[in-house]
């Protein structure tokens, strides 16, 4: 055998030594303020995670074992998760179709959206109209889980039909009915029904569900609402378990104990495109289920329960949708890394409308090719014992649960609903990523980065306007969904519109050492507003009929000597805005007198410009 000794001839490392050197690299620049970064709950991002400190790998557990963060069960079944598509076509044939197809290419269930007052879906106008929507799938190994809404009775009682029109005994039926008032409410804005009256009729049906349905479950408990109106992962997280414990109270005033309740409810999130911290939301959510089914005296039910992932909605942009793929592709690894039991994946075209087959095969194909090429599921808890993950995970668990007992202090899920304290706190998340969008500090490809004038776009059925509700019993404010993309696409819509395209005149100066990256940075900064870019030498003539505004593009030196000059001349002849790429420093001031409007560079709001140029070229949309 041999002596040699790979690692026996080197020092050993630890943090401390590790800090020294860094701050040695930094030179003097302050280690938090370069090195640490914030999520939007505030939590530290450390540049290097170690067993020193307080790393919370020790503290993880096993699976199977508390705290679950690494999941409530220790071995995986025959399918490391299930494959739920989500349909939400209004006519029974083509949801039909559409279902065949995908069972057939590789989804093992199925997600129903129905149509109700605040939310389009398929129409139950006749009595058969779900059973022709399900029309030859075995309900026996396809599960049907339901999106209802405030049509939730109707439809779980079509459901109950068709389960007995196909011979499907109650112990043999299989799926979720999906009952979410407090969610319904947060996306509708209203009820029919007042608070107590909501959660009493799920209750009731938690109850008839328990006594005859043994692999349904009748709630949903659905954080997606708040995601999608821009909550962060924390408040979130937040949402979830107050909503949880408003529903187990609920139950338990019908007669349902924590443990049955507990078991008639499985568990939605949104998975976007950040990896890392998707993951740890997930594991961060089963830490904080159980810690609340433990207190309520379920926590034996916990093996039973199903955490259900959707990629999100709020991260997709109608522009160049393509790159909607690469988001969710993300998306689904975050949510199978961090254990999700069962994912819908929204196809590409999903913002910009009616997904068509193509679009629905590339979402199952991204689910299928993780599943059996990657191997995702192969593994419980990849991510387990990564100090980096596991102390995320902690830290995000116990900001989740503070806010948890701030919206508890509010009355709980209702209670928060109605004084306006939930939407309050999500519109403010919401606002700090819209500025963090319009300041290139987050970038949407696609988008608010590397737009593309000449996309074609996609050819899609618009979804139908969903009817509104009649003499609600209880209003709330209503949660939107908040797309970050959505105002860059508001830009580009009134542009699009306009033939030929409007333009900027890119005026340069010097030689294309001293302008060509300023330039290619001002042409793409344009294109995110629709604005097409034409360049010309700063030494020749300004035809004002291609464009009334320009943008100078060109070396500090250059601006020093002759920045102020052809502002100035630009003015003169005609400009009526004029722009130009880079920080002027100490000549801000003789800039802006020479006629310079605004200053294009990293850091800049790229919207408060776009929409700038805009009202000079009368394209804002009003």
């Amino acid at each position: 055998m041999s002596k040699l000794r790979l690692a026996g001839d080197f020092p050993g490392a630890d943090d401390k030594a590790w800090r020294t050197l860094a701050e040695k690299a930094l030179k003097g620049a302050d280690f938090d303020m370069t090195l640490v970064s914030h999520t939007r709950d505030g939590l530290k991002i450390k540049p290097l995670y170690t067993r020193e400190g307080e790393s919370g790998a020790d503290r993880a557990g096993l699976p199977g074992a508390p705290p679950f963060a690494r999941g409530f069960r220790a071995k995986t079944g025959d399918v490391p998760w299930h494959i739920r598509q989500l349909y939400s076509t209004s006519d029974p044939a083509r949801t039909n179709a559409a279902i065949l197809d995908d069972l057939e290419g590789g989804a093992t269930a199925i997600a129903l959206q129905i149509a109700a007052p605040g939310r389009c879906g398929l129409k139950l106008s006749a009595p058969d109209d779900l059973e022709r929507a399900l029309k030859g799938v075995a309900l026996d190994l396809a599960g049907v889980w339901l999106e209802a809404g405030h049509g939730i009775l109707n439809a779980v009682s079509a459901l109950q039909s068709v389960w007995n029109n196909q011979g499907i005994g109650d112990d043999k039926a299989v799926g979720g009915f999906g009952a979410d008032p407090l969610g319904t409410m947060a996306r509708t804005g209203g009820h029919p029904l007042s608070f107590e009256q909501a959660l009493g009729e799920m209750a009731e049906l938690a109850g008839q569900t328990h006594d005859r349905f043994p692999q349904v479950t009748a709630i949903l408990v659905d954080a997606r609402p708040y995601h999608d109106g821009g909550a962060s992962d924390a408040q979130e997280l937040a949402c979830l378990c107050a909503t949880m414990t408003s529903y187990l109270r609920a139950m338990e005033e019908k007669g349902l104990s924590p443990r049955e309740g507990l078991a008639q409810m499985e568990f939605a999130l949104s998975c976007d495109a950040d990896l890392f911290a998707n993951i740890a939301k997930l594991r961060a959510a089963r830490a904080l289920i159980a810690r609340i089914a433990d207190v309520s005296g379920a926590g034996d039910a916990l093996p039973g329960l199903r955490l259900h992932a959707t990629t999100s909605l709020r991260m997709f942009a109608r522009l160049d949708p393509h790159v909607n793929i690469l988001r969710t592709t993300i998306a689904s690894a975050a949510a199978i890394l961090g254990g999700a039991d069962s994912l819908t994946v929204l196809p590409f075209t999903y913002a910009n409308g009616q997904p068509d087959a193509f679009a629905r095969r590339i979402a199952r194909n991204i689910q299928i090719i993780l599943q059996e090429e990657a191997s995702l599921g192969t593994v419980i808890d990849p991510a387990g014992g990564s100090w980096y993950v596991e102390e995320f995970t902690l830290d995000l668990a116990a900001r989740a649960w503070a806010l948890f007992q701030e919206i508890e202090v509010q009355g709980g899920m209702a209670g928060s609903l109605s004084k306006g304290f939930i939407q309050s706190m999500l519109a403010g998340t919401a606002q700090a990523r819209a500025r963090d969008v319009a300041l290139g500090k987050e970038e949407l490809t696609g988008v608010s980065s590397f737009a593309d004038l000449g996309e074609t776009p996609v050819d899609v059925e618009p979804r139908p306007i969903p009817d509104d509700m009649e003499d609600p019993a209880v209003t709330v404010e209503p949660i939107p969904l908040r797309r970050p993309a959505a105002p860059f696409e508001k830009l580009r819509e009134a542009s699009d519109a306009r033939k030929p395209r409007a333009r900027i005149l890119l005026i340069t100066l010097g030689q294309p050492s001293d302008h060509g990256a300023r330039a290619s940075y001002a042409e793409m900064f344009f294109a995110t507003g629709g604005i097409e870019a034409a360049t010309i030498d700063g030494g020749g003539t300004y035809d004002w009929s291609v464009s009334p505004i320009a943008c100078l593009c060109a070396s500090d030196g250059i601006y020093h000597d002759e920045g102020a000059l052809t502002a100035r001349a630009l003015k003169d002849a005609g400009a009526k805005r004029i722009y130009l790429v880079g920080r002027p420093g100490d000549m801000r001031k003789e800039l802006r007198q020479a006629g310079v409007d605004g200053f294009i560079h990293q850091g800049c709001n790229i919207i408060e410009m776009l929409e700038d140029a805009h009202d000079v070229l009368d394209l804002r949309q009003r």
